[in-house]
């Protein structure tokens, strides 16, 4: 790794970074810069490239143009293309959006939504035309809401269904003579498995068939209602890869409208925008056009949208990707705000420490007792992530958001034999009392200790159940028989009451205004954001580029490397998701 040293003495006079032999940035050109609002001209075409990985959020890069030392991956954030899809949508200047897509870097829960704007931007009667020289799966979801799609004749169109696979560690842990012990409520919940089987529970098997099958049916539902092909015909051509490496059966059979080159294509964006065959086609790109600011007048009354994103982590949280007291913080300031009329809680998280879900969990309560709380569920809103949704007034989930996994459990991990056999390392002790060195990882629990634990993992689990049971005003019977740890996708959840109804942040935002009583708002988001300046400074605190570089070098592996370290970093008693789930 190349070590980067950075000089930052204190002062009020604005900061400069000298870079390498690159140019010089202060906060003050950077906030010039922001002010250059490029001008649209008529008949202009909005360019979405989604080939880089999209998050709920990110903050601008002003430095990436100038080095790839301060590359953020090109990360886009889908509360930016949805305010600008929205905005194109009524704006007379442009006439349509290019689809510029190869593969996406998203969730389908993050596909749905971006699906659901572009079917909602064709209805001005615009068009949306997507080319590109192959399409993944995932990025053919979203271009079949597209009102045509081309692929280049030597491309590829991939179809061939979802897959869910699971790694286990425990032959490791067993070569490593590492011992993990695990306590645990919840008949489904799977998340300890990898550490204690070597291959999936029936019951674990059971539940990731149901949730994969929403869905994949929620995927061909979609495509078979915007391209009009017959969902037996998109199974059949996945069982038999029809599709893979046969571009004219997918011409043929209707899952694409054409198989040209770009310059074909330009010539029919031509035409569609009635220029001539030589004149210059204005593409407008997402960067340029995210500069024009909204026609919208700032009301005084304020729809607070606070971003609940990552872990659920003990304490306060620096970084994006952790949720942890700065939330419960954010929620107290809104409840307080007169201003403030109802507050979203966009949720997506797969959970963390059931003492933090807790917290966030009562300043949930204590603001819907003042003004309406709607969540509204992003890619996954599971176990310690449905905790601090559950009492909410109104729950909105996309169909394929992961969500329920109401389950607990404690991992303990024991490296005495693995100190003793590998290292030759021995460790004595001398307590005051029996069990004063119970989380000691040099040691098993005795029977005694492990009934304790126990006994405080059921008592969380049964204080989960009755939060469940009194924010869904369900009975306690039936929130134990679907929790267990289950998984379920929204489109399930809708039919067990474990939310209202399905759909985006926009649907939360329309019942929070309706539930307050207000037509005119001005939508503010929380935390928030640091500007790119401080996001620099900070990442060289944390784990943001050992991360990045570990996902280059590692490819499709990380994931698995990233979920056993961040198990065996766990501390407590988790609600956490048995899963770290990517669609490609």
């Amino acid at each position: 790794m190349e070590d980067v040293a950075i000089s930052c003495p204190p002062t009020k006079n604005p900061t400069t970074i000298g870079i390498l032999s690159d140019p010089v940035f202060t906060r003050s050109n950077i906030a010039s810069a922001r002010m250059n609002v490029p001008k649209i001209s008529p008949k202009s075409v909005l360019e979405l490239e989604l080939n880089s990985p999209i998050a709920e959020r990110v903050a601008d890069n002003p430095f990436e143009k100038y080095s790839s030392a301060f590359s953020t991956g090109g990360a886009l954030g889908l509360n930016t293309l949805l305010e600008n899809i929205a905005k194109a949508k009524t704006d007379e200047n442009i006439e349509g959006i290019f689809l510029n897509i190869s593969t996406v870097s998203a969730s389908l829960a993050t596909l749905e939504a971006l699906r659901n704007a572009l079917e909602d931007f064709k209805t001005s009667e615009k068009f949306v035309y997507c080319y590109a020289n192959h399409l993944s799966q995932s990025a053919y979801f979203l271009a079949s809401a597209a009102t045509k799609i081309y692929i280049s004749p030597g491309g590829m169109l991939d179809i061939r269904g979802l897959s869910a696979q699971v790694m286990f560690y425990k032959g490791l842990l067993d070569k490593m003579d590492i011992e993990v012990q695990v306590v645990k409520h919840g008949t489904f919940k799977s998340a300890v498995e990898p550490f204690i089987l070597n291959k999936m529970s029936e019951a674990n098997r059971l539940q990731v068939e149901t949730f994969l099958g929403s869905m994949w049916n929620k995927v061909v539902s979609d495509i078979s209602t915007s391209r009009s092909i017959d969902v037996q015909t998109i199974n059949n051509v996945c069982n038999d890869l029809t599709l893979v490496g046969n571009q004219n059966a997918a011409l043929d059979l209707g899952f694409i409208d054409g198989l040209i080159y770009k310059d074909q294509f330009d010539d029919l964006v031509r035409t569609q925008l009635q220029l001539d065959s030589v004149e210059k086609i204005n593409w407008v790109s997402l960067k340029e056009y995210k500069k024009i600011p909204a026609l919208e007048k700032k009301q005084k009354d304020k729809i607070a949208v606070i971003y609940a994103v990552g872990n659920i982590v003990d304490g306060k949280t620096t970084g994006t990707n952790q949720v942890g007291s700065s939330t419960a913080e954010e929620l107290a300031k809104a409840r307080k705000d007169k201003n403030t009329k109802a507050v979203v809680l966009r949720v997506n998280s797969g959970g963390g420490s059931a003492l933090a879900s807790d917290l966030i969990w009562r300043e949930v309560v204590l603001t819907q007792k003042e003004k309406p709380v709607i969540v509204s569920m992003g890619d996954m809103a599971a176990s310690g992530g449905y905790y601090i949704a559950c009492a909410a007034d109104y729950i909105v989930a996309q169909p394929t958001t992961i969500t329920g996994s109401i389950g607990v459990f404690g991992m303990f991990p024991n490296v005495q034999k693995m100190l003793e056999k590998k290292l030759g390392i021995t460790v004595d002790r001398v307590n005051t009392n029996t069990s004063a060195d119970i989380f000691s990882l040099t040691r098993s629990f005795s029977s005694q200790e492990t009934a304790r634990l126990q006994q405080m993992v059921d008592e969380t689990y049964s204080t989960f159940m009755q939060r469940v049971a009194d924010g869904r005003n369900l009975r306690l019977s039936f929130v134990d028989s679907i929790g267990q740890g289950r998984v379920w996708t929204g489109a399930d959840a809708l039919k067990l009451g474990l939310v209202d109804t399905l759909g985006g942040l926009d649907i939360a935002l329309a019942k929070a205004a309706q539930l307050a009583d207000i037509e005119k708002y001005t939508i503010v988001e929380y935390p928030k954001m640091k500007d790119f300046y401080e996001e620099f400074m900070s990442a060289f605190l944390d784990t943001k580029i050992s991360n990045r570089m570990q996902k280059s070098s590692l490819y499709e592996t990380y994931l698995y490397f990233q979920y056993l370290e961040s198990a065996l970093e766990l501390k407590g008693v988790q609600a956490r998701l048995p899963y770290v789930i990517a669609v490609d």
